[in-house]
């Protein structure tokens, strides 16, 4: 009680010679103190040992040196030689900085009388010796008194002890265990894996023995994961030591509410067993629910319990990990190396120590070049928005002084068995874009594959996801809230629509933000849309853009409209006649031959807007002299468009606007029933005004009045123009009866341009100027306009009336006739019979009857180009499928299970393309191939493709042929051969081609590869074979396998073959191969047919020389040379077979028994005929007579092309 009476004695707060800045409240400082467990009678003896000290006067000294203040209790050893290790790293980047530490030891953690001491010593450096930075304490039990101290007297505090949930101002908090960065690498991981619920089991009772444990200020983590929409669905309480029965009983509260379980049962993976044993027991899988283990505990090594007992693996297998792996072992194990630790908390707090004088190094090197960072009260906003190398990686604090460092994130798999059960999810990462300048974020490791399970079942909780019936109800109630607000908005809308902000007074002022400009760049579809509908949005937008030429496009009200838009240097000043015009335009002059006007808008850019009602059908101008059409009886159609530019003139010359002042054709639109409504009254008077006054001018710096209509204007009403001075008097320079009389001169050069079709002036253009404004006419081009109006000139062949060549002269002379009598004239000349639309319909008719022939004839061009492209698609895929294909059929792969593949080269084709331009080896490939294809489509066979000089024949395909397929190839191949005998190469007179052929029969499939390129291609172990036929055959020589060569034997024995013996080939080892030498003498008239058709078609083959006659017969012409060279050749060919044959008798009986080469080679491995297998290697490992024989320099074997299946896939 005297304690509390000594309150009201002294002074509440103290202030301190020296340190004019700092006011010290004892009523604040005293509760602080007295919050530890001091007894009364302690209390009294601190409370006059703290008087004494704080009425100790202190004067405020400078060190060179910047003292940290570290309280360390006696469990941390290594403090000094820590310090001295960072003190000379900092040195090196902030030579600047040198800090000087000033230990302050105490006795055992938790003892009364060394908390106190700490507590003078902090209070006695800070008052006395103005030491404002302080490190610790290691203390628990004073944790919290420094942490309230440091925030009252605003000093620097860099906590490494151990985290809480509350801020504080001055603290900058080293922690990677603290409650707030646990919860954010909890939020990071949960949005990673893409939850948003989860159930919490929690142990409290497991983490008593840990001072330093987050875990017991769970409710911090629950907060920051609602306040970042994680939901927890439901919290599980357990005791430690409970067994897994008791826990199996427990968990059944998450089968309604949560699939992701949260585990906080202690630091270690054992503490975890029995609990996930009690899942197995309740028969909770690992498919449905998902075990997330979380170890705030920075143990420096993961220590996993199959490793002591692999039956543990069951129970972790599925099972997430979430630990503090900042201190990677790796990392940090150079500093482990230096010091020696007797426990992994003083371990963990020497490191955070460490890396907080590196971070204090940092801070204070920055401030010494900005001054404004240096901050003892709030620094922790300093600190975050610095970039801070710690020793072991990048340090990050957020605003609240609070650092952030990711944890690494695991998954237990049993199967994963090459990497001890564990894949590495990844690490939660911390970055800087974030309004608290450190966060975290976490996204798997894509390198791992995975999928995260789902946080909620496929059908709910309770099923409610599967049953649609809430959800159709929804749906329902939902159509019928739209409907209902649909309604209940377009009432309004209607309600609004005349009063929405336009003045009542000036209807004619349009809100700017009403305007709806339309882009005409833009074609506005999409690429599924169909042709015709494409073809119609490219019309439209190219009719938009006639109209457009001069003018925008936009919508007012849904209605689309015309804009001029011109800019304003000043503000335009409406005077009360510009307001009275403006208002009848808008209000009062309304007649079926006059266009809306739809009034005048103001942007914030200084921009003018005058806006007309678009007419659907354009101009009179577009529709003469811009669209072609043929005008069939146009005269009486002239005559109607005369008429209602009278009629419109006739109101207009009546109505108070008295003259329209600006008559152009561009200003007679057309509607949709093609009905003329003159446009731009009114306004053109007001245009010149304000020029002339300087108050407006085009954006593109051309003139006012447009150059191209100059012409209809009166010379004398431009004279007037021109004299403008934007005063008042200039408004009675035009009259009314002179503007009237100008119309007439208006009326006349359209009635010239209508009747006649003919431009009453050549076409003039508009430049821009290069100064800031326009003028309001081109000096240059009305020169030009004003030349022509007298005397009258008719086009030859045009006949006119007397009396319209009257008026016309009397338009642009002195005495100009009225409306009136125009109307009279022009409905007397081009008097029309019955309505415009009688007039339209009978022209529609002419245009009906000539429109049948025209329809026939662009059938009969579709039918062509039809034709045209069958044909071209026939030569690309086989007639059936491209048959399917136009059907619109799914392509299938297809099966031939008897088939035959050939393919052909020419020796030496890139050693010739090396030497030959460019378009002789194209006319080289095109002459050969047109034979080739000659003898392919005779034969049966199909041309699968043609790479270069490589080509790929098939044969049993598309058409499945059983037998056939053998002859047909050897036919194409034999011929090939006979026709490249007498095919000399046209740009190299005397010189014949050398080909390969090889071919192979047995099983292959087929199908169409290819969307917008489709190509029919074959694949299979017999395509693959073939092409290294060719590849590893000889020139002018045709190789086949074994089974093609058993095949001709069994079929068609009229065939000739000889041994070529065995070759290694790529893949398939050793084969036995032949060659195909001819047909036998007897079958000679029975091939005859096929020869003579094939000359017969090969003459029509045209020449690529002048001069050079048709393909001769291929067998009926002889070049003795070449063919007894070619005799000679296979003789001696002969010859060395002969006697490699009788070196390799050992080899020839073995194959007579067997004829696959792996019964060979069990043969040659048998130990009762070893002697003979001895002597097969050896026949086998020596060299052939011909294989010794290398190419011709500069001839290239193209085998490399089509070494495999793939060959036969096209490029797309």
């Amino acid at each position: 009680m005297w304690l509390r009476r000594l309150l009201y004695i002294f002074p509440d707060s103290f202030h301190f010679t020296g340190f004019p800045s700092c006011r010290f409240k004892v009523s604040r400082v005293l509760p602080a103190l007295i919050a530890g467990p001091l007894y009364d009678g302690i209390s009294s003896f601190i409370y006059f040992f703290i008087i004494l000290i704080l009425l100790e006067t202190s004067s405020k000294t400078l060190a060179e040196n910047i003292p940290v203040t570290l309280f360390i209790d006696p469990s941390i050893s290594n403090a000094d030689a820590i310090f001295e290790q960072a003190r000379a790293e900092v040195l090196q980047f902030s030579p600047n900085v040198t800090l000087e530490n000033v230990v302050s030891k105490s006795g055992p953690c938790g003892d009364l009388e060394s908390d106190t001491k700490d507590i003078f010593s902090f209070f006695q450096n800070y008052h006395a010796k103005n030491y404002r930075i302080t490190m610790g304490p290691t203390c628990s039990a004073n944790f919290l008194r420094f942490a309230n101290l440091s925030a009252e007297i605003q000093s620097l505090q860099i906590n490494i002890l151990k985290g809480y949930p509350y801020d504080h101002p001055t603290m900058i908090d080293m922690i990677t265990r603290s409650p707030q960065n646990l919860a954010e690498n909890l939020v990071a991981a949960l949005k990673g894996l893409e939850w948003a619920q989860v159930g919490v089991v929690m142990c409290e009772e497991c983490y008593e023995d840990d001072e330093m444990a987050s875990e017991k200020y769970f409710s911090t983590v629950q907060d920051i994961l609602a306040d970042n929409n994680i939901a927890i669905k439901e919290t599980l309480k357990l005791k430690k030591g409970e067994s897994s029965q008791n826990i199996s009983q427990e968990i059944s509260v998450f089968e309604s509410s949560a699939r992701v379980l949260l585990l906080f049962l202690g630091n270690d993976l054992t503490d975890y067993v029995e609990f996930l044993s009690a899942m197995s027991v309740k028969n909770y899988t690992t498919e449905e629910y998902t075990p997330v283990i979380v170890l705030s505990k920075n143990s420096l090594e993961l220590v996993y319990p199959w490793k002591n007992d692999v039956s543990t693996i069951e129970v972790f297998d599925k099972t997430f990990i979430i630990h503090n792996n900042c201190y990677d072992k790796n990392r940090i194990s150079s500093f482990l190396s230096k010091y020696s630790f007797s426990s992994l908390d003083e371990t963990i707090i020497s490191l955070q120590m460490y890396e907080a004088y590196h971070l204090l190094g940092y801070y204070l090197s920055n401030a010494i070049t900005n001054t404004t960072l240096f901050n003892y009260v709030t620094p922790e906003k300093s600190i975050s928005s610095m970039d801070i190398h710690g020793p072991f990686g990048e340090i990050y604090v957020n605003t609240n002084g609070q650092r952030v460092a990711g944890y690494d994130v695991k998954f237990i798999n049993k199967t994963q068995t090459d990497s001890n059960f564990v894949t590495s999810l990844g690490t939660v990462g911390a970055h800087k874009n974030c309004p608290r300048l450190a966060c975290l974020r976490f996204v798997i490791n894509s390198t791992s594959h995975f999928e995260s399970p789902k946080d909620v079942p496929l059908c709910g909780f309770h099923g409610e996801i599967c049953d649609q019936t809430g959800v159709i109800y929804a749906i329902l109630v939902i159509v019928a809230a739209i409907c209902l607000f649909l309604l209940f908005y377009i009432s309004i809308k209607r309600f609004l629509i005349s009063t929405r902000g336009r003045s009542v007074s000036n209807p004619w002022l349009i809100p700017f933000t009403e305007i709806r400009f339309i882009d005409l760049k833009s074609t506005e579809g999409s690429m599924q849309m169909s042709i015709q509908s494409l073809q119609q949005k490219i019309a439209e937008r190219e009719h938009f853009q006639q109209l457009a030429r001069t003018k925008l496009i936009a919508t007012v009200d849904q209605s689309y409209v015309l804009v001029d838009k011109f800019v304003v240097r000043d503000k335009i000043r409406y005077e009360k006649n510009d307001i009275n015009i403006l208002y009848q335009m808008k209000s009062q002059l309304q007649h079926d031959n006059l266009n809306t006007f739809v009034g005048f808008a103001n942007d914030k850019l200084s921009h003018i807007y005058i806006i007309w009602q678009q007419c659907f059908r354009g101009s009179l101008h577009d529709h003469i002299f811009t669209k072609e059409r043929r005008r069939e009886a146009a005269t009486n159609f002239e005559g109607a468009f005369l008429r209602d530019i009278l009629k419109g003139m006739d109101f207009l010359h009546n109505s108070s606007l008295e003259y329209h002042g600006n008559l152009t054709l561009q200003n007679c639109l057309l509607d949709s029933h093609w009905i003329v409504k003159l446009s731009g009254f009114g306004t053109n008077r007001l245009l010149v005004k304000w020029k002339a006054s300087g108050q407006i001018f085009t954006e593109d710096h051309t003139p006012i009045i447009k150059s191209e209509e100059l012409h209809y204007f009166d010379p004398a009403l431009k004279k007037i123009w021109k004299s403008l001075t934007g005063t008042k008097q200039d408004k009675y320079l035009v009259t009314p009866e002179f503007g009237r009389k100008c119309d007439m001169y208006s009326f006349g050069v359209l009635l010239y341009e209508i009747c006649l079709k003919k431009k009453f002036v050549p076409d003039l253009t508009d430049i821009p100027r290069d100064d800031d404004e326009s003028v309001l006419i081109d000096d240059q081009n009305d020169a030009q306009a004003s030349k022509y109006p007298l005397p009258i000139v008719l086009p030859d062949g045009v006949d006119m009336h007397n009396d319209l060549i009257k008026m016309l002269e009397n338009c642009f002379g002195t005495n100009r006739p009225d409306v009136k009598l125009a109307r009279k004239i022009i409905d007397t000349v081009l008097k029309m019979q019955g309505s415009l639309v009688d007039l339209m319909i009978k022209n529609l008719t002419i245009y009906t009857a000539g429109l049948h022939e025209t329809v026939r004839i662009r059938t009969l061009e579709l039918e062509e180009e039809t034709r045209k492209n069958d044909v071209l698609l026939f030569e690309l895929l086989p007639k059936e499928i491209a048959y399917q294909m136009k059907r619109g059929e799914k392509m299938s792969t297809t099966t031939y299970k008897h088939a035959t593949i050939l393919y052909s080269d020419i020796v030496g084709f890139t050693s010739l393309c090396s030497e030959s331009e460019p378009i002789e080896v194209v006319t080289l490939l095109s002459g050969m191939y047109q034979r080739f294809d000659l003898i392919i489509s005779q034969q049966g066979g199909y041309k699968m493709e043609t790479i270069g000089d490589a080509y790929c024949v098939a044969g049993g395909l598309p058409m499945a042929r059983e037998k056939e397929h053998i002859r047909i190839i050897c036919m194409i191949a034999l011929l090939q051969r006979d026709c490249l005998h007498h095919f000399e190469i046209p740009h190299r007179p005397g010189r014949y081609l050398n080909c390969r052929w090889g071919f192979n029969s047995g099983q292959v499939f087929a199908g169409v590869i290819g969307i917008s390129a489709p190509r029919y291609a074959c694949f299979g172990e017999a395509v693959m074979l073939a092409s290294k036929m060719e590849s590893n055959g000889k020139e002018d020589r045709i190789q086949l396998t074994l089974y093609s060569k058993q095949l001709l034997e069994d079929y068609y024995p009229e065939f000739t073959t000889s041994p070529r013996g065995n070759i290694t080939v790529d893949t398939f080892g050793h084969l036995l191969t032949y060659w195909l030498e001819g047909i036998a003498d007897g079958s000679e008239l029975k091939v005859k047919e096929y020869q003579d058709a094939l000359n017969e078609d090969l003459t029509k083959v045209p020449a690529w020389k002048d001069g050079e006659e048709p393909v001769p017969s291929v067998l009926t012409v002889t070049q003795k040379d070449r063919i007894t060279r070619a005799k000679e050749k296979v003789l001696a060919e002969k010859k060395q077979l002969e006697e490699r044959l009788k070196r390799q008798m050992t080899l020839n009986e073995i194959l007579e028994d067997h004829e696959e080469e792996v019964e060979m080679n069990v043969v040659l491995r048998d130990d009762d005929d070893k002697h003979s297998a001895i002597d097969l290697a050896s026949i086998l490992s020596a060299p052939l007579d011909d294989e010794d024989e290398e190419e011709e320099v500069g001839r290239v074997i193209g085998h490399g092309r089509l070494d495999s299946q793939a060959s036969t896939i096209p490029e797309n």
